[in-house]
């Protein structure tokens, strides 16, 4: 059994391994408060998919094909059309070749949210045999909407987000702020809780 003197000298090490950490975390938390606050200053050039009809909004930016995307959406089900949230949805094509047509297929049907709805609902399980989301890709996209897949993707770029998804909000006390990936049931209900 290991000596008590050396237990206490694991947890140091520990504590001071550590320590540089601790001490980043808050400039990362203000960097991803700089980075939020920047895309909803530039939301309006944003074209997203709305869900649900609330006032309080949560703006998520997807890829058709993002698995991690498709497990937040999966998440979200419970929350769509309760508490005066509503979930804005942002387009991107990036990660694979079919990303962008998906995104466009999306946009460009006369029903986003419906569509929107097939391309989650049937992930993998697209009639191409494709993996990622089930909706069949534009065959061709039209001038309007690649530039607002291009705008969402520049407004994106504008401030060094990695990664989808990323979840953007305004806090009651006007600050905003964002998440990058799945959160966990429990953040969730923080950012429920927070948005405004």
């Amino acid at each position: 059994m290991p000596s008590p003197q050396f237990i206490h000298r694991r947890h140091l090490l520990r504590a001071l391994a550590a320590a540089p950490l601790m001490a980043a975390w808050p400039a990362a938390r203000a960097q991803s408060a700089r980075q939020a606050e920047g895309v909803l200053a530039n939301i309006s050039k944003a074209t997203f998919i709305a869900e649900g009809t609330g006032q309080r909004a949560l703006y998520i930016f997807f890829d058709p094909n993002c698995p991690f995307c498709h497990e937040l959406f999966k998440k979200l089900r419970a929350f769509v059309g309760k508490d005066g949230v509503q979930f804005r949805w942002i387009p991107l094509g990036m990660l694979t070749p079919s990303s962008l047509p998906k995104a466009a297929a999306i946009l460009q049907s006369p029903d986003p949210l419906t569509a929107f709805h097939k391309n989650e609902n049937d992930y993998d399980f697209a009639a191409n045999g494709q993996p990622g989301g089930g909706i069949e890709p534009a065959e061709s996209i039209t001038p309007k909407v690649r530039a607002e897949l291009a705008a969402n993707l520049a407004l994106y770029n504008s401030e060094k987000l990695f990664g989808v998804p990323v979840v953007i909000w305004r806090k009651a006390d006007g600050r905003a702020d964002m998440m990058i990936g799945v959160p966990s049931d429990a953040q969730i209900q923080i950012m429920l809780k927070q948005a405004r």
